[in-house]
């Protein structure tokens, strides 16, 4: 039967709810412990525009049916020459050329966008880690991808969280941290400390490590980390911070971010943790983390489960969640292409 790829949008509900159903069969075979999407966060994903990134999704038909799916993110500011999309086909119609036509849609895609290089991602064998679908990775394989970085989810299951363990990391942090002290909001950061919260955002981008992707840093300024703070908040995602001020120069030099869907009781998001290089060695992260963990734990108690991602070289970070009672999920391989 003849392949019909068609956009997912906002204004059609039934492609909507297609996207979504499509993204979830592959799920649940692929990752099933991941959490799933639901017709909301990808309804608001698209008519709520992030700064620097345009979003387009795509639904496979085939008989009336969805069989697949494209996730395409298409940087504005930088990476111009960019298209990130991920591919996913539904379990039982695999090894039908479903997949290669829903490239051969992407090229087509990029192209009209001008652009020369693919990226995209799969699940990926890695000691400790669940891996119970390889076709991702042997898709991309046999496409011309090459990988480029591991990033490894890592779980916690917030109701086994140890918190004595919690409690000692946090007076280790604080005996070592005496020049700060702590500060927490939820949702827009507080005025005062957006030009902070700026350069601690464009660190991310130049610190964290990037294996051998070939991607330019974004250039963050105040206005722009502002703009993706409220752009959250539009797609009712809740962000819990905490941070560390140097008590000295009134700077806020360490910061990390959970994020809350509101459509997920039961999930949360580790998201940023960047600690400015001249306050390195203060045991700031740790501070900061543990923190911002009771301080959702506090306001979000139908939380069970928060994943966050680290580079598989970032062993300082994966200490520090380790060390916090986060558990190996998924490995994920990061894909490129020219075209």
């Amino acid at each position: 039967m003849a392949i019909v790829i068609k956009p997912a949008v906002p204004a059609d509900a039934a492609s909507i709810e297609a996207f979504v159903e499509a993204g979830n069969a592959v799920r649940e075979v692929s990752f099933p412990k991941w959490r799933h999407y639901t017709p909301r966060m990808a309804e608001l994903m698209l008519s709520v525009p992030m700064p620097a990134v345009r979003h387009e999704f795509f639904v496979a038909w085939q008989d009336g049916q969805p069989v697949g799916r494209i996730m395409a993110d298409i940087p504005t500011k930088e990476n111009l020459d960019v298209l990130a999309a991920d591919v996913w086909v539904i379990p039982s119609a695999r090894r039908k050329g479903i997949g290669t036509k829903l490239f051969e849609f992407t090229k087509s895609l990029a192209d009209s966008y001008d652009r020369k290089r693919l990226f995209a991602s799969s699940l990926w064998p890695a000691e400790g880690f669940e891996y119970p679908d390889s076709s991702g990775a042997a898709f991309a394989e046999h496409l011309g991808y090459k990988p480029s970085m591991v990033d490894m989810s890592r779980r916690l299951d917030v109701t086994a969280a140890d918190d004595a363990a919690h409690e000692g990391m946090l007076q280790r942090a604080k005996a070592k941290a005496t020049d700060y002290t702590v500060v927490q909001w939820k949702g827009l950061p507080p005025s005062q400390y957006a030009e902070d919260l700026a350069y601690l955002d464009s660190r991310l981008g130049t610190d964290a490590p990037q294996g051998e992707l070939n991607i330019e840093a974004p250039k963050i300024d105040a206005d722009r980390m502002r703009a993706f703070q409220k752009a959250n908040l539009a797609r009712e995602k809740i962000g819990y911070h905490t941070a560390a001020v140097h008590a000295q120069t009134g700077r806020l030099v360490a910061w990390t971010t959970i994020t809350k869907e509101q459509s997920l009781a039961w999930h949360g998001f580790q998201q940023i943790t960047i600690v400015d290089p001249d306050h390195r060695g203060n045991r700031l992260g740790a501070l900061v983390k543990v923190e911002n963990l009771r301080f959702l734990r506090a306001e979000e108690p139908t939380v069970t489960s928060i994943d966050t991602f680290n580079a598989a070289d970032n062993s300082y970070m994966i200490a520090i969640n380790e060390s916090m009672g986060f558990k190996p999920l998924y490995a994920f391989q990061n894909w490129q292409r020219e075209i």
